[in-house]
This record gives C-alpha cells, sequence and structure tokens, in this order.
C-alpha cells in the first residue's frame, strides 16, 4: 500500500514545500541546499551535498517489520566520492533518536550502504551494484520479517536476513544527509513508501 509520493513536480510544490501527492502524508520541506530543477520526468529534487528536505513524523508514516516496509526511489549522483559518507535517506526511531533507517553512498565509491536498527543494535547491507554518476537509478529496499532485501533498476541486487526484530522508524525524513551530517550531491526524484514488502515483479512496475 502506498502511503506517501513526492514527485517533485511542479504542480505539487507550494513555495518551499512538496505535497505528498496522495495527500495523506505530510509535505517535504526544502531547506537551503535543497532545490526543484528539471528532472528525469518533469522535475526532481537537487541537493548540493549539504542540503535535505525534511518530511515530519506522522502516524501513517510509522512503519512496521511486522506488515513490511518498502521505500523507492530515482537517484542521479553528480558528484564523485568525496571522502565522507554521503545521505541519501534517514529516518530515525523517534525524533532526535536512534537511527532506525539510514542510506549512504559510500566515502570511496558510488556504492550504497543501508542500516537498520534492531533491538540487538545496527544491521547493515552493503549493494553490490556501483552507481553510475550521471545516470539515473533507481533503487528499492523492502523490509519483512524474513531480512531487507535492496533492489537496483529492478533487479535483486543484496539481501540479508535479519536474526532481531527492527526497531520501528517513526521519525521524521530526511532526504540527503541526516542532521549535522554531509548529504549526496545529486538529484532525488518519485520518492515512495509503502506500509508492504514490494515483491520484485512490483518493485519492476516503478520502472
Amino acid at each position: 500500500m502506498l502511503i506517501a509520493n513526492w514527485t517533485f513536480d511542479v504542480e505539487d510544490i507550494d513555495g518551499s514545500r512538496v505535497n505528498d501527492t496522495t495527500g495523506a502524508g505530510p509535505p517535504a520541506a526544502l531547506d537551503a541546499g535543497a532545490e526543484i530543477v528539471p528532472g528525469r520526468d518533469g522535475e526532481a529534487l537537487s541537493l548540493d551535498g549539504y542540503g535535505r528536505a525534511i518530511v515530519q513524523a506522522a502516524p501513517q508514516l510509522v512503519l512496521s517489520q511486522v506488515f513490511g516496509f518498502s521505500l523507492a526511489f530515482f537517484v542521479n549522483v553528480s558528484a564523485e566520492p568525496t571522502g565522507d559518507w554521503r545521505g541519501l535517506f534517514y529516518k530515525p526511531v523517534a525524533e532526535h533518536d536512534a537511527r532506525g533507517i539510514g542510506m549512504w553512498l559510500y566515502p570511496d565509491a558510488q556504492r550504497l550502504r543501508v542500516q537498520l536498527f534492531t533491538v540487538k543494535g545496527p544491521e547493515y547491507m552493503d549493494s553490490r551494484a556501483v552507481l553510475t554518476g550521471g545516470d539515473w537509478t533507481h533503487v528499492a529496499l523492502v523490509v519483512d520479517t524474513d531480512g531487507m532485501f535492496l533492489y537496483i533498476n529492478g533487479k535483486l541486487d543484496v539481501a540479508v536476513p535479519l536474526e532481531h526484530a527492527v526497531v520501528t522508524p517513526a521519525g521524521p525524513i530526511y532526504l540527503g544527509g541526516e542532521p549535522g551530517k554531509p548529504g549526496f550531491t545529486g538529484l532525488l526524484d518519485d520518492v515512495r513508501v509503502y506500509a508492504s514488502a514490494l515483491d520484485e515483479e512490483a518493485i519492476r512496475a516503478l520502472r
């Protein structure tokens, strides 16, 4: 079930706020390092390496491993590795709390690292695929009671079983870097959040 979708298209823009097209979720608020520019199909969110879009915590964006959840978006990385972890997506357990979901680019490569926070601490998953700078890549993360699964361009890239329960991430969403940390330089488009675990066929259909 789709519970939030930020397309960043011009018809969804209200000043520095981007409305959720489902009408159920909060808007994404752009900070000084984020802007809307021409993108993949319409417009996209442009981030300068420090900017971010922030979606305030809301009951409908509380994600449960028991029911499964999925995140999906298009990303276009425009800068070379900087030596720092570069954030793409961050959602804490609660505001100012532990990192519930994190997704970054490696400091020295255009590979992805994903983190989930479990009752026994963080669990990590690293992509095998390398993102090509300047090209659009579709990324999807699926989490259910069996584990976490990372899809790149509609194909399963890596899967990691989860031995311990995921702590429900109920805090705000940060597109780009988490507070006080650098983000990536490039574009995001069509960010989707599902309160269900999508299968590979459904993920391929998003491309």
